[in-house]
C-alpha cells in the first residue's frame, strides 16, 4: 500500500514538474497535438505511399513527418505572408484609403437616406466631437494598432512552435502512443475505441470547420473580383478568418465593403453586396452547405455515428474564443470532443455491465 502510494506521488509531482518547466509552450504544444490527431489518418496515406519507394523506406516516418509537417506551414503561412506582402509593398494605396475614410466620415450625415434623416443630428454630433478629441482619439487607435501588431507578433511566433511540436509529435507518434498505452489501465478495446472515436469527432469537427472557412473565403474573393478597387484575395482570406468567429462571422468583411460602396454613391453595388452576401454566406453556406460538409465528412471518417451536434460546435466556438483567444476555435471543439467520447466510453461500459 505504501509502495503504491508513493508511486501514485512521484508520478504527480513529475508531471507538475514537467507542467512548470513547459508551461509557456503548453498552449502551442497542445494546439499542434489537436491538429497532429487531425492530420493522422493523412499522414498514415502519405506514410504507406512512401515505404512503397524503395529508397526511403528506412526514412518513411521522418520524410512522411516533413510532407505533413510541410503542408501544414504553408496552409498557416502562406496566407499570412501573402496577405503582408500586399498590404506592405502598397503603403500609399493603404495612406490613401484612410483619408478617404476621414473624408466620407465627416459627410456621412448628408449623405443618409431619406428614412434614416432622424440619425443627422447625432452624426454631426458625434463627429463633432470626434473633431474636438481627435489627439485623444489618435493615441487611442495608435495603441490599439501597437497592442494590435504585439499579439500578431506573439501569434507568429506559437505558429512556429506550432509547427515545430507538429513535425516531432507526427515523427514519434507512434511510440509516444506506444509508450502511454500500458500505462492507462483500461482494457485494449475500451482504450482503442476510446483513441477512435476520440480522433473522428475532433476530425469530423475540424474538417467540416476548415471545408467552411474555405467556403465563404473562396464565395466572397470570387464575388469581389468583380468590382473595382478591392484586393480579391486579401478580402476572401479575412473572410475565411472570419467565418470562425461567432454570430458576426464574415459581416466584419462584407458589411465595411457595402458601406464604402454606399459612401462612394455605388448604392447598386451596395444592394448587391449586401443580398449577395446575406444570401451566399449568412445563409446558404452557414446553414446549408454547412450541414452537407458536416454530414459528408462524418460518413466517410466515422461511419455517421459519432456526429457532434451543430448548436454544440458554435456554443464550443464561443466558449473557446472566450477563454483562450485566437486558438480557442481549436481547443473549444477539441474539449467538446473528449467530453463527448468520455460520456459515450462510460455509457459502453455501463450497458456492458449491466447486460
Amino acid at each position: 500500500m505504501e509502495n503504491k502510494l508513493f508511486v501514485r506521488v512521484m508520478i504527480f509531482m513529475a508531471l507538475g514538474l514537467v507542467t512548470w518547466l513547459f508551461f509557456p509552450f503548453l498552449k502551442s504544444f497542445f494546439v499542434a497535438l489537436l491538429l497532429a490527431i487531425v492530420v493522422f489518418p493523412l499522414h498514415r496515406i502519405v506514410e504507406a505511399k512512401i515505404r512503397n519507394l524503395r529508397w526511403f523506406q528506412p526514412f518513411s516516418c521522418v520524410v512522411s513527418a516533413g510532407i505533413v509537417t510541410l503542408g501544414l506551414s504553408l496552409i498557416l503561412f502562406t496566407p499570412i505572408a501573402l496577405f503582408l506582402y500586399h498590404l506592405l509593398t502598397q503603403p500609399a494605396s493603404t495612406v490613401t484609403t484612410l483619408k478617404s475614410l476621414g473624408s466620407q466620415i465627416d459627410t456621412l450625415s448628408s449623405q443618409l437616406p431619406p428614412f434614416l434623416s432622424w440619425l443627422k443630428e447625432p452624426f454631426d454630433q458625434l463627429i463633432e466631437m470626434g473633431k474636438l478629441h481627435k489627439d485623444d482619439i489618435i493615441t487611442a487607435i495608435a495603441g490599439w494598432l501597437g497592442s494590435g501588431l504585439k499579439t500578431f507578433a506573439s501569434m507568429l511566433g506559437e505558429m512556429a512552435m506550432i509547427v515545430i511540436f507538429f513535425f516531432f509529435l507526427s515523427w514519434y507518434g507512434r511510440s509516444i502512443i506506444l509508450f502511454l498505452l500500458p500505462i492507462i489501465p483500461l482494457s485494449r478495446s475500451i482504450k482503442r475505441d476510446f483513441f477512435t472515436d476520440i480522433l473522428t469527432t475532433t476530425a469530423v469537427v475540424f474538417y467540416t470547420l476548415g471545408g467552411v472557412m474555405i467556403a465563404q473565403g473562396l464565395a466572397f474573393g470570387i464575388f469581389i473580383a468583380f468590382f473595382e478597387g478591392y484586393n480579391p484575395f486579401l478580402l476572401g482570406f479575412m473572410t475565411a478568418i472570419s467565418a470562425v468567429i461567432p454570430v458576426v462571422g464574415t459581416a466584419l468583411v462584407w458589411v465595411p465593403v457595402a458601406l464604402n460602396e454606399y459612401f462612394r454613391g455605388n448604392v447598386v453595388n451596395a444592394v448587391i453586396i449586401i443580398i449577395y452576401s446575406w444570401a451566399m454566406m449568412a445563409f446558404f453556406i452557414d446553414n446549408i452547405l454547412k450541414l452537407v460538409i458536416l454530414n459528408f465528412v462524418n460518413r466517410t471518417l466515422s461511419d455517421g455515428k459519432n456526429r457532434m451536434n451543430e448548436f454544440l460546435i458554435f456554443f464550443s466556438i464561443v466558449g473557446g474564443l472566450a477563454t483562450f483567444g485566437f486558438w480557442g476555435f481549436i481547443f473549444g471543439p477539441a474539449i467538446v470532443a473528449f467530453a463527448l467520447t468520455t460520456l459515450r466510453m462510460l455509457r459502453k461500459a455501463n450497458r456492458s455491465v449491466l447486460h
